[in-house]
């Protein structure tokens, strides 16, 4: 198996702005009420005619650019969404066509947040055998097409955006090190669409009871989360051969920054050295981490030699980590 690394990463998010003062002429809300519960200020909503597949395109070619690569030689790709263009095909195929990538396989990987996190593993394991060079990882979601806008519980909560890497060779004892994957199914229905499925199909019925829209259990996603976030970043960094003391900077998924404090809190560890930037777009499900990673490497918050853990959870339920050591 070969060494592999993020040699590239980009990203690109909806250029319009809607602030928190924007959601009062939808829903019954308030500015400090999104904010204190969230830590949100504002998030990026997608134009009508832009999609999910566009969102990606723009974050893959940043990525591409950044890891000197050229799109006809990338021989793979992973789309992470849980808001595709279309039922079927793939989304991942759209990027493909609409990037111009004839040499590369395509498909999605729909776990909601923890998305990217198992598409990052997916690549890796894809990129380390013989078959695939340069593989491109995208986290890529539109929310803003799947909230219902009536519901306060949720539709202030969410963003448009996109993030990618390009995964290839690297030198022995850098790249990525180790991942940890886990499910639960029995929580499947605490983060869903309800209808628009094999299991309730769309009809006037469900319309107006609003089950084709997103649906979350918000105390239900709290309980999980400040368990599953410290436990899988202690795990996948003890499968490292490494010490949480070793950790320079985690990658969270930008659900909710007390989800985030009190994960970090658990781990001992200091706000610090979580990379957080969701009071700039919300929740972007499986684009909030690739996302971040980029805007954390551009900042200069990620340093060559730097052990980083990426950590998702969400619908499914599904979540996981990784950890790198970034080397570019």
């Amino acid at each position: 198996m070969k060494p592999i690394g993020i040699a590239g990463t980009g990203s690109h998010v909806a250029p319009k702005v809607m602030t928190n003062k924007d959601w009062l002429k939808h829903v019954e809300t308030s500015d400090e009420w999104i904010y204190t519960k969230t830590g949100i200020r504002e998030r990026r909503i997608a134009e009508p005619e832009v999609a999910t597949s566009d969102l990606a395109v723009e974050a893959a070619k940043k990525a591409l650019t950044d890891a000197k690569v050229k799109v006809e030689d990338v021989g793979l790709i992973v789309l992470a969404t849980s808001s595709p263009d279309v039922p079927l095909s793939a989304t991942a195929c759209i990027v493909q066509h609409k990037l111009g990538a004839k040499n590369a396989a395509a498909f999605d990987v729909n776990n909601v947040c923890s998305g990217f996190v198992y598409g990052l593993d997916i690549g890796w394991k894809m990129a380390a055998g013989d078959s695939y060079k340069n593989v491109l990882v995208i986290g890529a979601e539109t929310y803003s097409r799947i909230l219902n806008w009536k519901d306060r519980t949720t539709c202030v909560f969410f963003g448009d955006g996109a993030g990618a890497v390009v995964l290839n060779e690297c030198k022995p004892g850098s790249g990525l090190l180790a991942s940890t994957l886990y499910a639960d199914g029995s929580g499947h229905k605490v983060i869903e669409i309800p209808a628009g499925g094999t299991r309730m199909h769309t009809t006037h019925e469900t319309l107006d009871k609003g089950l084709n829209y997103f649906f979350m259990d918000g105390k239900a996603v709290w309980d999980f989360a400040t368990v599953k976030f410290p436990e899988s970043v202690r795990e996948v960094v003890a499968k490292a051969g490494h010490k949480l003391e070793d950790v320079d900077v985690i990658i969270p998924h930008q659900s909710n920054v007390n989800i985030i404090k009190k994960s970090m809190e658990v781990l001992g560890l200091p706000m610090e050295k979580a990379y957080c930037h969701i009071h700039k777009y919300g929740n972007m499900a499986g684009a909030s981490v690739p996302v971040a990673l980029d805007e954390a490497i551009k900042e200069g918050k990620v340093m060559k030699g730097d052990l980083v853990v990426t950590c998702g959870y969400g619908g499914g339920l599904a979540w996981g980590a990784n950890v790198f050591i970034w080397d570019k």
